[in-house]
């Protein structure tokens, strides 16, 4: 399980920050994303769309996703 936070960065340094992380992610294996924007979990989540991840859960703040 791979943890990244990404609190206090904008849009798109959040979803860039995540991106880095899951390319290099292998199958079924899980990211656990901390933000504070909620612009950044929106733009996080058309990402997550467009890649075809899968959502896991989202909490309070938490995302996540698994490849």
């Amino acid at each position: 399980m791979r943890k990244i936070n990404v609190e206090g960065l904008q849009c798109t340094q959040a979803v860039m920050s995540v991106l880095r992380e899951m390319v290099s992610m292998k199958e079924g294996e899980e990211i656990h994303i901390s933000y504070e924007e909620p612009n950044a979990r929106r733009d996080i989540m058309a990402m997550v769309k467009r890649r075809k991840y899968n959502l896991i859960n989202e909490e309070d703040k938490i995302i996540i996703l698994a490849k």
